[in-house]
């Protein structure tokens, strides 16, 4: 379901939206064929898929390199564009993510030394959107601990945890996972914080329910959405099933 003007009012109304469908989708668009991107996103639309997850890769905090701002701006779509940056500089790179119409903007601590400034960045409003917030996104690698953002919490809107270390693929949820999670719930209690709760990383129909028993607010999915012999519709209907929707 997309959200409604209502729903993007404010970061708390966009929050609770996200959350009401407990957990939400954010379809990893860069799995998909490349050749096929604006049919892709039609597909996702007709669906009711919500999020629009954008991995950027530089090639130097992962292995992997991808498209850019430059895709994000040309994807047009109704959907929120959700967009993890896997860069060595976040910093150099925010205001052009922001520039293409960013709503969430994930950033990793790990290398980062001016945490604090790069969330400063990103409390702004959406591109062409007057009054109308960016969600501010912390991604945590699977080594990294929660503690670190204990002095940045009450500035952080959701807080992505991996099953797999960026640019590299055989994770999956599993229970050290689930006590970060419990962890950060903890730590957010503490600081009077309320972060939304992503999990990006291994996950298919066969670990969905893993990861939904964590109970995040929105799970990431890309490869498991376009899935070879069936629609995106009923690859999207599946995971929502296997994830007890």
């Amino acid at each position: 379901m997309l959200p409604t003007p209502d729903d993007l009012a404010t970061r708390d109304s966009l929050k609770t939206f996200l959350r009401h469908a407990t957990p939400s989708l954010s379809v990893g668009l860069l799995a998909a064929d490349a050749m096929a991107y604006g049919a892709t996103i039609a597909e996702l639309e007709a669906a009711g898929t919500a999020l629009l997850h954008f991995d950027v890769m530089d090639g130097v905090f992962c292995p992997a390199f991808t498209a850019g701002p430059p895709l994000v701006a040309a994807s047009k779509t109704k959907m929120l564009k959700d967009v993890h940056l896997m860069v060595a500089d976040p910093i150099a790179i925010i205001p052009a993510v922001l520039k293409a119409g960013a709503d969430i903007v994930h950033v990793h601590p790990e290398g980062l030394v001016h945490l604090h400034r790069a969330l400063a960045m990103l409390d702004v409003d959406v591109a062409g959107q007057p009054g109308r917030r960016v969600l501010r996104a912390v991604a945590l690698n699977p080594a990294t601990s929660v503690d670190l953002l204990v002095p940045v919490l009450h500035e952080v809107d959701m807080v992505t945890l991996l099953a797999v270390d960026p640019g590299w693929s055989g994770g999956v949820p599993d229970a050290a996972l689930g006590r970060k999670i419990e962890r950060l719930r903890r730590l957010a209690t503490e600081a009077g914080a309320d972060p939304l709760i992503a999990i990006d990383g291994g996950i298919t129909e066969a670990t969905i329910g893993i990861a939904a028993g964590f109970r995040p607010d929105i799970i990431v999915s890309g490869s498991a959405v376009f899935k070879a012999g069936a629609s995106i519709a009923a690859n999207l209907e599946g995971l929502r099933r296997a994830a007890g929707q």
